[in-house]
């Protein structure tokens, strides 16, 4: 592993599940172009998602993201900051962080969307 691996893999407060699934997110402030995306979520936590997208997008911008509820078969909105984009084969990779304010209404489905 190279250094800067593992950095990476100590800046982490929580642990990652990988987990793939094609979530809807919404630019609130968007930088032109279309406000409605479609991202496919490669690994989840409890403090955020990393993610593939066709479009760039740029550190501090924020988005909502909609989780599906394997529970009940619904989706929970979760408000996310872009901490990272940088172009990959295929389009972009993507790094979400969670909100501090919507953290704690994901908590109670991080364990049943990582368990699925």
């Amino acid at each position: 592993m190279t250094q800067a691996m593992l950095l990476e893999l100590e800046r982490r407060r929580h642990a990652r599940k990988n987990h793939d699934v094609e979530l809807c997110s919404i630019r609130l402030d968007p930088d032109g172009g279309d406000v409605v995306d479609t991202l496919h979520m490669v690994d989840i936590s409890k403090s955020g998602i990393g993610a593939k997208a066709d479009r760039a997008f740029y550190p501090g911008q924020r988005i909502v993201v909609s989780l599906p509820m394997p529970c009940d078969g619904g989706l929970k909105n979760i408000y996310a900051t872009i901490v990272q984009c940088r172009q990959c084969e295929g389009g972009y990779r993507v790094g979400l962080e969670f909100d501090t304010v919507s953290v704690g209404a994901w908590c109670g489905v991080a364990g049943a969307i990582a368990a699925a």
